[in-house]
């Protein structure tokens, strides 16, 4: 027998996880809506709950479009399975569930995502987890903060206002001789730029509601790994029922049909906003790793396919970047990314308004700092309506 040839990720994104033969022909995966699935007579129901014969029993345990859209996040992670949750907090809760308990050390990179930071600093200690700041995401400084009771690492990459790129290869290896599992947050890369599982990494978390969907109408957070790790994951889920409604996870599935399409436009339009900030004289400075001025270019062409639309630049003064946010036209001032439409904001009062300020600005957040998430607009069109907001600064 001819074995099927490996499918690229645009059909992946399209196909994988639904098969019309086993849904009377329907094109679009069904939405099992419904939390009690019955069977036909006590034997088949614990044939069920067994193993022994495929079916599903209750939705906090098991739902049919919840599965697809599982399946359909894993392939495009190249990973042996996924776990959805219901926002990406609650899986970076959930990856980390089964790997810490108290007394245990995590070693979180100091520049990540603000609500990251604050489950970090108020949620893990009451659990009697202690969490160790690397000194920034530097091999040898995350290297320093193990210790005998580091149970995980915590990884951000691309990080989330700054962009820096972490050489996941190189802290995976050196993870993994120690028997430490990496934990990455790959929302910003998305499975078609980078893979964290192929460059060593345990699991990598996503919050699904950003690229993966790209509609910005739903919550929903993955975390994809081994069967090993997931079936922990999983059961945590099951216990806790932290879970993922099924139309939430049809919305998913019906997003990611676009996700290729999408983020071919996301990464051309991230780089020419990129190249345009960057040469205008009244901002001072642009984080985006597709950019040659850089400090980690080398490292995400060696890692990343794509660079992606999410970026940062440092405006004139802090009133300078107060006024291109409020002056833009197509730009909405919003706290979310990866969406069909952009958005503009300072982090410092959305996606880090949880850090106090002056961990802002040890992090390198400064209050002239202006996030861009680029959309699927005609980039030019995005580029006039900065120029315009940077004119009037």
């Amino acid at each position: 027998m001819t074995k099927a040839p490996a499918r690229r990720l645009a059909t992946i994104a399209v196909h994988a996880g639904h098969d019309p033969a086993e849904a009377m022909g329907a094109v679009s995966p069904p939405v099992y809506q419904t939390g009690t699935f019955v069977a036909k007579d006590t034997a088949e129901l614990m044939a069920i709950n067994s193993g022994e014969k495929r079916g599903y029993v209750y939705s906090r345990v098991r739902n049919p479009t919840v599965l697809a859209a599982e399946q359909r996040v894993a392939a495009l992670e190249g990973a042996q399975s996924c776990v959805l949750y219901a926002s990406g907090m609650a899986a970076i809760a959930g990856a980390l569930a089964p790997l810490l308990e108290a007394g245990d050390e995590l070693v979180a990179l100091p520049d990540i995502y603000g609500g990251t930071i604050r489950y970090f600093r108020d949620v893990l200690p009451r659990q009697g987890v202690n969490v160790v700041w690397a000194a920034s995401g530097a091999v040898a400084d995350v290297l320093a903060a193990v210790t005998e009771r580091t149970k995980a690492i915590y990884v951000e990459t691309p990080t989330n206002p700054l962009l820096r790129v972490v050489d996941l290869r190189a802290i995976s290896e050196l993870a993994a001789q120690r028997g430490i599992p990496v934990v990455v947050d790959g929302t910003l890369g998305g499975p078609m730029n980078q893979r964290p599982l192929h460059l060593g990494a345990a699991l990598v978390v996503h919050s699904a509601s950003k690229y993966l969907n790209g509609h910005g109408d739903l919550l929903l957070g993955a975390v994809c790994g081994s069967r090993d790790l997931t079936r922990r994951l999983r059961s945590n889920q099951q216990a806790s029922g932290a879970i993922v409604d099924p139309h939430a996870a049809w919305l998913l599935l019906r997003g990611m049909t676009t996700y290729a399409l999408r983020m071919a436009a996301h990464n051309a339009g991230g780089q020419k906003v990129a190249e345009f900030l960057a040469a205008h004289p009244k901002v001072a400075k642009v984080h985006y790793p597709g950019l040659t001025s850089h400090p980690d270019h080398a490292l995400a062409r060696s890692q990343m396919n794509g660079f992606g639309a999410l970026l940062s630049f440092e405006a004139q003064s802090p009133d300078a970047a107060r006024h291109v946010v409020d002056a833009t036209r197509l730009f909405g001032i919003g706290a979310s990314l990866g969406g069909v439409e952009s958005l503009i904001s300072q982090p410092g009062n959305t996606s880090h308004y949880s850090v106090p300020q002056a961990q802002r600005l040890a992090m390198g957040i400064s209050e002239s700092l202006v996030r861009i998430s680029v959309g699927i607009e005609d980039p030019e069109d995005l580029i006039a309506d900065l120029s315009q907001a940077l004119e009037g600064c």
